[in-house]
């Protein structure tokens, strides 16, 4: 998938609580620059979340649109990246569960999102030895944690793909931070015993 041009911008609390509170009143000014700074966040949720091939620039599109269409939902008792996150997480289920896909895309040298190791890696100009080695690790995650359990997988790409913290994972997907912990433990040490036992 083509590479897109998408860059962090970050708000502090009360800014982004006076933009959501304009975005509410009807402000759409407010409210597109609300939604253009978490952008990148939604695009990297349904960039793991989804399989090779699928639409996910359809996918985040129709993520801002329903958080567009519900925001007076939003209460503000949590933050507003996570609150769209969650719906980027639901429409990716609703997506995985009518079309019965396997998720999570290989990661590729290029890639946009910063979180990636093998985009870390090809940032410094390695040797393609290296690049090889790296590329074929990757390969072996990918296909571990697609094997996991899917809140597993859930739990895993938020943290380790999205670069959610254990709150902001917990409130994506509705659960208490401990439910989190107990998930990201298994998934990691899952995936950790199935990369050694396959490089003794």
């Amino acid at each position: 998938m083509a590479s897109v041009a998408r860059r962090e911008m970050p708000l502090e609390p009360e800014e982004e609580l006076e933009l959501v509170e304009s975005a509410q009143r009807g402000d759409r000014d407010a409210a597109g620059a609300l939604l253009e700074r978490h952008e990148l966040a939604v695009f990297r949720a349904c960039r793991r979340l989804l399989p090779q091939g699928e639409d996910v620039e359809g996918a985040v599109q129709e993520t801002l649109l329903r958080a567009l269409r519900s925001l007076t939902r939003f209460s503000g008792q949590g933050s507003f990246g996570g609150w769209l996150i969650a719906i980027a997480v639901n429409l990716c289920r609703d997506r995985l569960r009518r079309r019965r896909l396997v998720p999570f895309q290989p990661l590729e040298v290029g890639d946009d999102d910063a979180a990636d190791p093998i985009a870390v890696l090809s940032s410094s100009e390695p040797s393609p030895e290296r690049v090889a080695m790296a590329r074929q690790a990757v390969e072996r995650l990918r296909r571990e944690v697609a094997r996991l359990p899917r809140r597993q997988q859930e739990v895993f790409a938020l943290r380790f793909f999205v670069g959610l913290d254990l709150a902001g994972i917990a409130e994506a997907l509705a659960v208490d931070v401990g439910t989190v912990k107990t998930h990201l433990h298994r998934a990691v040490q899952r995936v950790r015993a199935a990369v050694e036992e396959a490089n003794p």
